[in-house]
């Protein structure tokens, strides 16, 4: 049962980050010169931290695994620890900082980022004995927090000017409803985490259905923003003139 639950979940998460991978390549020249092209690279970042990280679901399909198998590299807690509940947060972070046009914002989201980075760094370190066999909770509250931090100013931002008028034309609009329901979604689930080491399989499916669903609706939301959205020119002069007394 597990193994099907699995490999059926990892393949449909893999098909849903493909296209939006594929539909990003190709409109990269569509938003050449623009931030977009940053988020674009984002996602087939988050592509490969998927597909790196599910190793741990291939040690009977692939000979060359048995050496990790044996090792403290065994679980994959380590690896989506690093480049999705530290990496990841940075990036969506940098991403907005580029897209939002108030200095105040950015200052802010610049400032939470690093302290992000400095707990991180501490709490990996008090607690580096467990690094290879759990999900550190605080870290991924905290990176959740910024995360909703990044959209709710870029909303306010919209709420501040004429771009609320033609919000469905912007990428930038896509990313911030997609990532803001995913982790809003996805940050509760981490309290739950024990079910899985007493192996509660009727929680197990849940939640891997909870996040099949939350994987498809951020990913499909980045494939139609690709899509259907305008290459918008990122100037914060725009927002000083608006906000202007």
């Amino acid at each position: 049962m597990e193994d099907f639950f699995r490999n059926n979940y990892t393949w449909l998460l893999f098909g849903v980050e493909l296209v939006a991978v594929i539909t990003g390549i190709i409109s990269y020249k569509k938003y050449k010169g623009t931030t977009a092209t940053f988020f674009i690279k984002i996602v087939i970042y988050l592509f490969f931290v998927e597909l790196i990280g599910s190793y741990s679901l291939f040690y009977e399909e692939f000979e060359f695994l048995k050496p990790v198998y044996n090792s403290i590299f065994m679980q994959n807690y380590w690896w989506f620890t690093f480049t999705f509940d530290i990496i990841t947060i940075i990036l969506f972070s940098i991403l907005f900082q580029k897209i939002l046009k108030s200095p105040v914002f950015c200052k802010t989201l610049k400032g939470i980022t690093i302290l992000f980075i400095v707990f991180t760094l501490i709490y990996l370190i008090l607690n580096r004995h467990l690094f290879f066999f759990q999900f550190f909770i605080p870290v991924q509250i905290f990176g959740g927090l910024i995360i909703i931090m990044c959209s709710v100013f870029y909303f306010i931002e919209i709420l501040q000017n004429n771009q609320i008028l033609k919000f469905y034309k912007s990428i930038y609009f896509y990313i911030s409803i997609s990532i803001f329901t995913w982790w809003i979604i996805i940050t509760p689930l981490s309290f739950y985490d024990l079910y899985f080491k007493n192996s509660d399989w009727k929680f197990i499916v849940l939640q891997w259905q909870i996040y099949l669903f939350a994987n498809f609706f951020m990913y499909t939301t980045f494939t139609l923003g690709l899509i259907f959205s305008k290459p918008e020119l990122d100037s914060k002069e725009t927002y000083k003139t608006i906000t202007a007394p």
